[in-house]
């Protein structure tokens, strides 16, 4: 790596800047790793402030350090084996302070993990830095992701490519109400710095006696949690974030009317635990009702002779639904069983993830074995922060070659403003923006034309309903009766139906159909329900 190789202090450039694009915060343990970085990025045209070079010796350093944050566009903050020095601490709450009274865009703070360190839990750090993007170098100064990434923060920009260089030319970038799934894990921005405190917790005592292998993502109907674990979780799983995870199988479903079946069914649909099962789908059932070491039992059977670091990982997504439509109680509680005992007993093989609506946490109260796990192994995904929001927003449309006319992510970020559940509305707002498009560009104009964050999606709704004929609007009206489950104590939520259900008639095969063509609902040849429970709200 000839780019790489070390500069003796006689190379570093002569710096006669009175401005630098990044001050460098770090622990004094720490200071050879740190000016082998600053050395770097001088090569790269980074114009670095670092103590040892600039502070004049005899001169009080801390009124100089307080005068060269004012001369720095950002401050990287550099956590080593040694933690955050005290001194350190001063400089980086100063900055997080410049930072929050100048805005964003104005003065970027940029936490890096240098190899043998690890981040302060979240409840010892600022706010703001707990939901920053981190950047991390593993194990070796020489990563080059790191380095990239690194760069990319000190200059204010994404890491991937920007306008002009789109990777999806032309694509929507946009899912509307339905969730995003691990194959638009390329769209989805916003919550990459809680998908890495995720893994920072699942990597904890991996491999110990004290491996953390349940976890529960808990949110309000329209945080985003499905596509958070969908589109962010299970794709940096995926590419290999946590040991050997890029060879681990993941299997993804939905409790539904029967969890002990549709369990049973998503194991057998993967290949890697097909092998292991005897009996097929029935007989696997057959054998969780007895038995509450049977979910535990199959994996690991299966991934017995892999190496040690290999696991299976389970998700339940929307694990609500074994209250909303479950209703055999004996499958509901060995369906817990298996979960738990599989995810909790030392020595196993078994991650298991799982969604909840956070309306429906008092009743998990009633399965004290449950309760307990859902109370020291939770993420709560909270509303996104503004700065989430705008790369949401503005980081997909780079991607797709689009571009958002001044003043457009204001105004959505105004109208977002102490509106929680209100994702999917902005996700359905924005793709009905993408299909106006003027030429590249989403416009104010079009988005007043759609009716903006609560017109658009009544708006959608109304001109599907209208354009129906009557047989068909009286179908369309049973149809949504179907498929929206009244709560009780609880907001209305979607529920799936069997297409028989609906009535076996080419008039509900139509209006099914018109309404998936809107993308207000999600069929399959045997099943229907609403896309999203924003839609279900409003029916």
């Amino acid at each position: 790596m000839e780019r790489f190789a070390v500069q003796t202090p006689l190379e570093i450039p002569v710096m006669s800047a009175t401005r630098f694009h990044t001050f460098l915060s770090h622990n004094s343990a720490d200071k050879p790793a740190v000016e082998e970085l600053a050395r770097w990025l001088q090569r790269d045209g980074i114009q670095c402030w670092l103590d040892t070079w600039h502070l004049i010796p005899g001169a009080l350093w801390q009124p100089a350090i307080e005068e060269a944050l004012d001369v720095c566009d950002s401050c990287c903050v550099f956590v080593g084996p040694g933690g955050i020095g005290p001194w350190q601490n001063e400089e980086m709450r100063a900055a997080i302070a410049r930072r929050v009274q100048e805005g964003y865009g104005k003065f970027r703070v940029i936490p890096v993990v240098l190899p043998g360190g690890k981040r302060e839990p979240r409840s010892r750090l600022p706010t703001f830095l707990a939901a920053t993007t981190w950047v991390q170098f593993r194990d070796s100064l020489a990563e080059k992701e790191g380095f990239h990434r690194l760069k990319s923060g000190i200059r204010g920009i994404a890491p991937g490519p920007g306008p002009g260089q789109a990777l999806f030319e032309g694509e929507c970038p946009y899912r509307g109400l339905q969730a995003f799934q691990p194959e638009h894990a390329a769209f989805f921005f916003g919550r990459e710095a809680r998908v890495d405190w995720v893994l920072e917790k699942l990597r904890a005592g991996f491999g110990s006696l004290d491996e953390t292998r349940f976890l529960a993502v808990i949110g309000a109907s329209g945080s985003g949690k499905s596509s958070f674990v969908r589109a962010g979780l299970i794709p940096a799983i995926q590419q290999g974030r946590l040991q050997g995870s890029d060879q681990w199988p993941i299997i993804l479903c939905r409790p539904g009317y029967n969890p002990l079946e549709e369990l049973a069914t998503a194991l057998y649909g993967n290949q890697t635990i097909r092998d292991a099962m005897e009996g097929g789908v029935g007989k696997l059932m057959d054998r969780f009702l007895v038995e509450e070491r049977e979910l535990h039992l199959t994996t690991k059977t299966r991934l017995h002779g892999h190496p040690e670091s290999r696991r299976a990982v389970i998700v339940i997504d929307q694990f609500e639904e074994v209250f909303t439509l479950c209703q055999m109680e004996e499958r509901r509680r060995r369906f817990f069983d298996n979960l738990l005992y599989a995810s909790t007993i030392p020595g196993g093989k078994t991650v298991v993830i799982l969604t909840l609506r956070a309306d429906f946490y008092a009743k998990c109260s009633a399965y004290p074995d449950l309760a307990l796990a859902l109370s020291e192994n939770q993420e709560l995904v909270p509303p996104m922060t503004p700065e989430e929001l705008r790369r949401a927003i503005q980081e997909p449309a780079y991607l797709s070659g689009c571009e958002l006319e001044s003043g457009l992510i204001e105004v959505l970020l105004r109208e977002m403003k102490d509106q929680p559940g209100a994702l999917p509305l902005l996700e359905h707002a924005l793709h009905e923006l993408w299909q106006r498009r003027k030429g590249r560009r989403l416009t104010v104009a079009a988005y007043h034309e759609i009716g903006e964050l609560r017109g658009a999606l009544e708006q959608q709704a109304d001109k599907l309903f209208d354009a129906l004929s009557d047989a068909e609007q009286d179908a369309c009206r049973r149809i949504f009766l179907r498929l929206v489950q009244p709560g009780e104590g609880s907001e209305d939520t979607k529920r799936r139906a069997w297409r028989h259900e609906l009535g076996d008639t080419a008039i509900v095969d139509s209006v099914i159909q018109k309404m998936a063509d809107a993308r207000l609902s999600a069929a399959s040849q045997n099943v229907a329900s609403v896309t999203g429970n924003a839609l279900a709200g409003r029916l």
